[in-house]
């Protein structure tokens, strides 16, 4: 009796389909809603066009296999270095200043931030480092501190670049620096020196500004508004009027929402910045806590499938093994803070929640992860489908 034949193309990858679909199809509705005047009804076109760049990028990165994107991974880092080093030292004119650091580049209605794109391309860079060392069973010890050094030294840079711009956007880039680091295979004991020293360092900072914040802001050069973020993530006493009302109209937009939401014309809590930071909220508001329930779910579906492709894909390229452990715990590290914003539970940052808040740069990043995400998924259905054959 004869089996018959899976003509399934490897390159098409419902679930990850469904997902974007998804997360699509809420972005535009979501930051829709969200607008606070007439001049913002282009807001969810534009949303859509970036998209469409966006799925362009994930078809581009199907015609490379594993090995050439990795090949790719130093090119585009270096790329994002000169990027943001050009953005330090660009006039105003291109890149405005705001709150004493240049985050992003401006070209008439035209942004781009680079760090944005500096966390892919730290990603593909650790990712490719990790991957060409020893395997962890027949590496020593002056290797594992080896590879501890130079990740270290791949991070440094970039990291110090965007802590000049944002301290949040540094710390995702740690987060997921560490979760890599952790998954290394380097010895625990490297790993826990190094995690308690680090730990150690974060502790003394955040003392230091919390009790000597004039020592903080002259001596350690951290600027006065990273100083009240800590302030009032410690104490919300302290928050200024405008992150009070940022928070209040947050909870409140949710809690609005009740169950099930309200009509997409009927919204009647304005959330500052709803579009962006506190997209959450308008869903909140929009979709109710189901909505808000479903979109927590999507991003669970999503990281337990990146999880699912780590282990399977690892016995053939360790490579996108790593990169997606990268890509799901900046995911996990996005959604964990955009999230805990928009409740009141974190510091306001300007952390977008990725897929959903509108903007380009935040988009088109999340993007090309995914592209190579999807590539991964396809490349491990061919290496499967040659093993059972």
């Amino acid at each position: 009796m004869s089996q018959k034949k899976n003509t399934t193309s490897p390159y098409y990858q419902g679930d990850l389909i469904f997902i974007l679909a998804i997360f699509i199809l809420i972005s535009v509705i979501a930051v829709y809603a969200a607008k606070p005047s007439i001049a913002l009804s282009s807001y969810p076109v534009k949303q859509l066009i970036f998209f469409i760049l966006g799925i362009s990028i994930v078809f581009f990165f199907l015609y490379l296999d594993l090995e050439q994107i990795e090949k790719l991974s130093i090119y585009i880092f270096i790329f994002c270095i000169l990027m943001l080093v050009i953005l330090k030292f660009s006039p105003e004119s291109i890149a405005p200043e705001k709150n004493g650091a240049k985050s992003w580049f401006q070209f008439g209605s035209v942004t781009l931030q680079p760090s944005e794109f500096m966390k892919i391309g730290l990603i593909m860079m650790l990712s490719s480092v990790i991957s060409k060392a020893n395997s962890k069973d027949s590496r020593s010890t002056r290797e594992d501190i080896h590879l501890l050094l130079k990740i270290a030294g791949i991070s440094a840079v970039p990291v110090s670049l965007i802590l000049m711009q944002d301290a949040g956007t540094a710390g995702i880039c740690m987060f997921f620096v560490a979760v890599m680091t952790f998954l290394s295979g380097v010895n625990w004991k490297l790993i826990i020196i190094v995690a308690g020293t680090g730990i150690a360092l974060v502790l003394l900072v955040l003392f230091l500004v919390i009790h000597f914040p004039d020592f903080s802001q002259n001596v350690l050069h951290i600027k006065q508004y990273q100083i009240n973020r800590v302030l009032t993530w410690v104490d919300s006493s302290q928050q200024t009027a405008n992150e009070k009302y940022q928070t209040k109209q947050a909870v409140m937009a949710i809690g609005s929402g009740e169950i099930f939401g309200v009509n997409i014309n009927n919204l009647k809590v304005y959330v500052p910045e709803g579009q962006t930071d506190f997209i959450f909220a308008i869903i909140g508001e929009r979709f109710g806590f189901a909505g808000c329930t479903f979109v927590v779910i999507m991003f669970f579906f999503l990281i337990y499938r990146l999880v699912l492709l780590i282990d399977r894909i690892h016995q053939y390229n360790r490579f996108a093994s790593l990169f997606c452990v990268g890509y799901a715990a900046l995911i996990v590290i996005h959604t964990f803070q955009n999230i805990g914003m928009n409740i009141g539970l974190m510091p306001v940052t300007g952390v977008p929640l990725l897929f959903i808040s509108y903007g380009g740069s935040s988009v088109l990043a999340a993007m090309i992860g995914f592209g190579i995400v999807y590539n991964t998924s396809c490349q491990l259905k061919k290496y499967e489908g040659y093993m059972f054959k």
